[in-house]
């Protein structure tokens, strides 16, 4: 089956698209009225790392940035969160709730560390920000402390045991060379020990509140026009999504330009399809003049003198075209005849009540003669009506006899129109085609299925005879202003449908 351009599909699921957007922006503007407002409170850290004298001033800038983005990470730990859940927020907030709530990143370039944090009133927010922050800074200041004493405790009792082995060297007045190592490597751990407890004092001012915590007035969420511009997105992809499964679920043809597109053969007629109407019928009328005229010309390349209407399957109006071409080509002043190719159902007899009289197969067995076998209808117009339905029909229908009757029908008649059954699953449609100038196509919009079309012409395309072009009858609103009443034809028909 061949597949429908983009376009197509968009246009026509506009609506299944608009109702999507309807309802998607619709649930943006409920779930924005309903949901909790979230206000989010900033607090800054300034981050400054140890230095001694011989750090340069650009390497303190770098040690500051690196520390500032582990001070960040730290902020978010789960374990860090642990240690201080009970200072935030009088400790009503489990380590999850304080996860989702807390935020924090290292700003570039700088040795600063922003903090946010969510609460459900700009007070709530700036609060636990705050909290955050003063926790923060005592567990580092702390950790700086209990660190620098452990390092502090270690160099002392180093200090002490070799102060020992000096005393005792002292004492002994020997090894001298061991004496005079053991004071060196006392006065370094002394010099060690006075730089820890400088950089205990330094390490506990590294860190410290910059900007003290602020909330803004207007809440992070939810965010009106983010959500429903959010919506309006979803909305129009939700609906695309819909028309094209609903293009791939409907297999129904559409329009009379996808019947062209897929047959590759062009639309001889547009016929409108009405609940009621005659044969008067000025719109009916000219659409069946329109085919007359197509047929026409492309009699001048071709000649069309017989001409079979055939369908995939039942109920798509193949019957009631060949009627309505019939008396079009009436009223254009040709000689018509109506062949009756449907010897199973005698459908086109039945229409003009001639169903179970002498007919084609009368004719083919010789059981009738042509002249009794024809009947007229109006002036200008007969027709051979299908008769008796045979055992066989394919095999009476590829006789040489009836190819001998059709070539005695072109001798009476300007123009002979052939009905035939479905070539779903019937050969009927083809044998009869083989014996034509042209095959007509007969499709309806939405009754006929789209892959049915191209499965159609497969079948009659084994026959000598072209696909000349298709008949379409589709729905239409037409403006009848322009169309005259006719005067022409037969009484009053219920749409004619076989």
């Amino acid at each position: 089956m061949q597949e429908q351009k983009i376009g197509t599909i968009l246009w026509r699921g506009k609506w299944l698209m608009l109702v999507a957007v309807v309802v998607c922006v619709a649930l943006a503007v409920f779930v924005t009225k309903t949901s909790s407002k979230v206000y989010q409170a900033t607090a800054m850290i300034q981050v400054n790392a140890p230095s001694t004298q011989t750090t340069d001033t650009f390497q303190n800038q770098q040690a500051s940035q690196a520390l500032a983005k582990t001070y960040a990470t730290l902020i978010t730990d789960r374990s860090f969160l642990e240690k201080i859940r009970d200072r935030v927020g009088n400790g009503q907030y489990s380590v999850g709730e304080l996860e989702s709530r807390i935020s924090a990143s290292a700003v570039t370039d700088t040795t600063l560390v922003r903090v946010n944090v969510e609460g459900e009133s700009p007070p709530t927010a700036t609060s636990l920000a705050s909290d955050l922050a003063q926790a923060f800074l005592q567990v580092v200041r702390q950790d700086a402390v209990v660190r620098n004493d452990d390092q502090a405790r270690e160099i002392q009792d180093q200090i002490t045991q070799i102060s020992n082995q000096i005393d005792a060297l002292t004492r002994s007045g020997s090894d001298s060379e061991k004496l005079r190592s053991l004071r060196l490597a006392q006065a370094a751990l002394t010099n060690q020990l006075g730089a820890i407890v400088g950089d205990s004092a330094r390490q506990s001012g590294s860190v410290s509140l910059s900007a003290p915590p602020t909330a803004g007035s207007s809440p992070i969420r939810p965010r009106p026009v983010l959500n429903i511009a959010a919506g309006l997105m979803l909305g129009l992809l939700l609906g695309v999504l819909l028309a094209w499964l609903r293009s791939r679920l409907d297999r129904g043809l559409r329009s009379p330009d996808e019947a062209e597109d897929l047959l590759a053969v062009p639309v001889l007629a547009s016929i409108p399809v009405r609940k009621r109407y005659s044969l008067e019928d000025g719109v009916i009328s000219e659409a069946y003049d329109v085919l007359r005229a197509n047929l026409a010309f492309l009699s001048l390349d071709q000649a069309m003198h017989v001409v079979t209407f055939t369908s995939f399957n039942p109920s798509e109006g193949k019957t009631s075209s060949v009627e309505g071409l019939a008396y079009a080509a009436v009223r254009g002043g040709m000689s018509v005849l109506l062949v009756d190719g449907d010897v199973r159902t005698n459908n086109l007899s039945t229409q003009f009540g001639a169903r179970g009289l002498p007919g084609l197969t009368s004719v083919i067995v010789g059981t009738a003669q042509l002249d009794d076998a024809v009947l007229e209808i109006v002036p200008g117009l007969a027709l051979l009506p299908a008769g008796p339905t045979p055992p066989n029909p394919p095999s009476l229908l590829s006789s040489g006899r009836m190819r001998e009757v059709m070539a005695e029908l072109r001798e009476r008649h300007h123009l002979i129109i052939v009905d035939t059954p479905p070539v779903a699953h019937l050969a009927d449609a083809s044998i009869l085609a083989s014996i034509s100038d042209g095959i007509v196509l007969v499709a309806r919009v939405g009754v006929t299925n789209r892959a049915d079309l191209p499965a159609a012409a497969a079948n009659l395309r084994h026959s000598p005879t072209p696909i000349v072009g298709t008949v379409i009858l589709s729905p239409q609103e037409i403006d009848e202003t322009y169309y005259p009443t006719r005067t022409e034809g037969r009484r009053d028909v219920m749409e004619m449908i076989d």
